[in-house]
């Protein structure tokens, strides 16, 4: 068993932002917008606003509350995305109600650096792979850097998620993997494949002498338990069977926000 990790990895992709950076003007502005209060979203963009400001890219961070009625919140949104200065927007996720999801397709296809708007996955899951969802990059990475040939490869993900399962299942298909995605895994089953995905956002979910061995797993879950961050995957189960790892938190989370930063700056 071999464990990927992520911020080591993330280290090289901070070195292609530092370049690109250095050789390139970014008076571009990336918005963040969040709505109502949530702790992990906090976290979240602090992480990203962190980043940006090491790459010295302009970033502005909006916070709007969430007891202001659906169309002031909408209007203050498209106040935002109409500014010329911001170039790519991010609209922190979980929204505190249903209501508000028409907000993603407020943000311009161009400026939808995270694939979450209609028009932004519609263009995807159409086959249009020039800007890739962050979440789907970051598996990449994994993939290519673990030499790992997709080609009529058994893969299973457990989660359908809009922002994760989805649009990894879709992807791997289309480079002709064997795809078969679990949207209700209680725990117990076997798991029988060659790479699982992981996406369901319960806290140890799956345990280690539940998957084939060999197997490459690759952990996108998060849940919180006592203010520590936790995978799908139990890693105190027994894992030494296994083949790559990448554990979460640790493994795609680095990755992903760089990777936003990149789709930012289209890179």
């Amino acid at each position: 068993m071999m464990l990927f990790d992520g911020r080591k990895e993330a280290s090289f992709l901070d070195k292609k932002i530092e370049e690109y950076v250095k050789n390139h003007s970014v008076d571009k502005e990336l918005a963040i917008i969040q709505i109502g209060e949530n702790l992990s979203s906090d976290k979240f963009i602090e992480i990203k606003k962190k980043l940006c400001d090491k790459f010295n890219i302009p970033v502005s961070t909006s916070y709007i509350k969430d007891s202001l009625s659906d169309e002031v919140i909408i209007s203050l949104v498209k106040k935002i995305l109409d500014n010329d200065k911001v170039s790519g927007c991010i609209i922190q996720l979980p929204l505190p109600r249903k209501s508000l999801n028409k907000l993603l397709d407020l943000i311009p296809l161009e400026k939808d650096i995270d694939i979450i708007s209609t028009e932004g996955k519609k263009s995807f899951y159409e086959g249009n792979f020039v800007t890739l969802p962050p979440v789907v990059r970051s598996l990449k990475h994994f993939i290519d850097g673990n030499k790992i040939n997709l080609n009529n490869l058994d893969v299973t993900v457990i989660g359908d998620g809009d922002l994760v399962g989805k649009p990894i299942a879709y992807y791997l298909s289309k480079q002709k993997a064997n795809v078969n995605v679990l949207s209700d895994y209680d725990g117990k089953c076997k798991i029988s494949c060659q790479l699982l995905i992981l996406s369901a956002g319960v806290c140890n979910l799956v345990k280690g002498e539940n998957i084939e061995h060999a197997c490459n797993v690759v952990d996108f879950g998060s849940s919180v338990i006592n203010n520590k961050c936790v995978g799908d995957l139990d890693m105190n189960s027994k894992l030494d069977h296994l083949n790559f790892i990448s554990k979460s938190p640790g493994g795609m989370g680095p990755l992903v926000v760089r990777y936003l930063i990149m789709n930012f700056l289209g890179i």
